[in-house]
């Protein structure tokens, strides 16, 4: 297999994207914004039906605990890499026993089955011309799925909810967090409210307040992006494409 692709989307070490400018030894007190858009320093009375706003680092703790210990999830979004765009869909089993992994960089974007110790891996045009380097093969392969090996699956991306978290969290950018005791921000999102945890670059961390799960992280600056969480323990079951579809080669 082409190695020019999988060697750009293997070496994407996602987790190390989505810490660019979060995390700061420089502890700042965000001002936290009413309705109105208008500032005060003052936190919100929480009510008897709404969680009790924590500080930075006792959010940062109890949303490392919660999330790695989902079984199941989605993480979506795009960030920027050397001016390249990468994008990312996984959502199936933390531990990536069971997932569907959609990859992009450049042009080409490759999904990846994960079923049962079994590996199936598709693309779009662009992909499978990479990875041949023949355009007739490569219009043969779209819409199939080729079984492929865990180690060809992993060159391609090696990616999963749970590790992708794991080395989040693992991060010391990141885990400077945990010793800020300036409050977190409260927004409402469609109705909905979300507490957000930002540092002096313009990152953001949204978590859902009931659960403590993530829900978003914003990143600015070269590395721009947004990749969102979802389905937390509820993600459905991945299964095998049809034998129709299957490729061996």
């Amino acid at each position: 297999m082409n190695r020019s692709f999988a060697a750009v989307a293997a070496s994407t070490a996602l987790a190390g994207l989505l810490l660019t400018g979060c995390g700061s030894s420089d502890e700042k007190t965000p001002a936290a914004t009413t309705s109105g858009g208008a500032s005060t320093s003052a936190s919100p009375s929480p009510s008897s039906t709404e969680p009790e706003q924590p500080t930075v680092g006792d959010l940062y703790k109890k949303t490392r605990t919660a999330s790695l210990a989902a079984k199941s999830g989605r993480v979506k979004g795009s960030v920027t890499s050397d001016g390249q765009k990468v994008t990312v869909d996984i959502r199936g089993a933390a531990d990536g026993s069971n997932q569907r992994a959609a990859i992009g960089i450049g042009k080409g974007t490759a999904e990846i089955l994960t079923v049962k110790g079994k590996y199936y891996m598709s693309g779009d045009a662009a992909f499978w011309n990479e990875q041949t380097g023949d355009a007739s093969a490569a219009k043969l392969l779209v819409g199939k799925y080729v079984a492929v090996s865990s180690k060809d699956a992993k060159d391609i991306g090696d990616l999963s909810l749970g590790k992708i978290l794991e080395e989040m969290f693992s991060e010391s950018e990141l885990s400077t967090l945990e010793t800020l005791t300036s409050s977190v921000e409260t927004r409402t999102v469609s109705g909905k409210e979300v507490w957000v945890a930002s540092d002096p670059s313009g990152a953001e961390i949204w978590v859902d307040p009931k659960t403590s799960l993530l829900s978003k992280i914003v990143i600015t600056g070269d590395d721009a992006g947004e990749v969102s969480f979802s389905e937390w323990n509820a993600a459905k079951t991945v299964t095998a494409p049809p034998a129709s579809k299957v490729v061996t080669p």
